[in-house]
């Protein structure tokens, strides 16, 4: 009886044993499954999340894109000039849970690199925070560099400090050149657009569509090309960002336009705009309606996009 239930006893230890091992052989096959799934779980989602906020951030960059078209119009069919500023000064307005900021430049109130005397010049790079005697070695450099053959013909050529290795000896193609003087090398991108052009074909410019910097330059010199009465325009820079609220999401597009050579009150691009980039545009002050920045049409459509 003794040796039935020692046996009896000794099985019932070795189930038990059994028991603990398999117990212990699953929590060890399940941490094993969980250290290579969880990883591939998380990386899943946050893949997810990234590609939903790219398609978000798509969605509202075309929606920008749209947008900056319909102001474009309006801007070219004469409209536009009474509803936003044109001097860089920022607008906005709201659709649901959607914010607009939009910027407009008439570059007529900008500077001309290949129009622009050496005084008018002189003034622009001043308004950078170039000392006089510096601003106006960049001017001298400036019209030697577009146009050096007319002007410098059989005189010594020698180098400025401040400006580029090389004389291209041709008009400015883009204001982008003028980081290759040596004095703007470090000059970011985005100040030079807001100061020149080389979209306007005009020696003057409209002192009343400046930007508020340059404007103040201009108002502290003195140059027989500043005016204060503003002409047709010529070309425009228009920047659309929009935002989501509590997304961090922001769609953005940009470019410079000018009027149709086959319709005046249509137009066509001639580049992308510099400064896209959401955390460059300056947000608005103050908020409008829509239907004053876009139109009733689009004004509708966006409050149903929104929705």
């Amino acid at each position: 009886m003794s040796d039935r239930t020692s046996h009896e006893g000794t099985s019932a230890g070795d189930e038990s044993a059994g028991s603990g091992f398999s117990l212990v052989a699953v929590l060890v096959f399940i941490l094993i499954v969980s250290a290579i799934v969880v990883p591939f779980a998380v990386t899943a989602k946050t893949r997810l999340m990234i590609a939903n906020n790219e398609v978000e951030q798509e969605r509202l960059s075309l929606l920008a894109e749209g947008l900056g078209n319909v102001v474009a119009s309006e801007l070219t069919g004469g409209s536009g000039t009474k509803k936003i500023p044109l001097d860089s000064t920022p607008a906005a307005c709201r659709a649901g849970n959607l914010s607009f900021d939009i910027r407009v430049q008439d570059h007529d109130g900008l500077i001309d690199l290949n129009a622009a005397d050496d005084q008018l010049l002189a003034l622009g790079f001043a308004s950078l925070g170039f000392e006089r005697p510096t601003a106006q070695a960049l001017a001298k450099a400036a019209i030697r560099f577009r146009d050096s053959d007319k002007l410098f013909a059989g005189q010594p050529q020698s180098r400025s400090p401040v400006g580029p290795p090389e004389d291209k000896q041709a008009p400015f193609e883009s204001v982008s050149e003028l980081q290759e003087f040596s004095a703007l090398a470090s000059t970011p991108l985005q100040a030079l657009h807001a100061v020149f052009t080389v979209n306007s074909k005009r020696g003057t410019i409209s002192a009343d569509r400046a930007p508020n910097r340059l404007r103040a330059a201009l108002a502290g010199g003195s140059s027989a090309s500043v005016t204060e009465a503003a002409a047709d325009a010529s070309a425009y820079t228009v920047d659309v960002v929009v935002r989501r609220d509590e997304s961090g999401i922001a769609g953005e597009a940009g470019f410079i336009i000018e009027r149709s050579p086959v319709s005046p009150t249509t137009f066509q691009r001639l580049s992308r705009s510099p400064v896209t980039a959401a955390t460059a545009l300056p947000r608005a002050a103050a908020t409008t309606g829509c239907e004053v920045l876009f139109g009733a049409e689009a004004a509708q459509i966006l409050r149903g996009w929104s929705s």
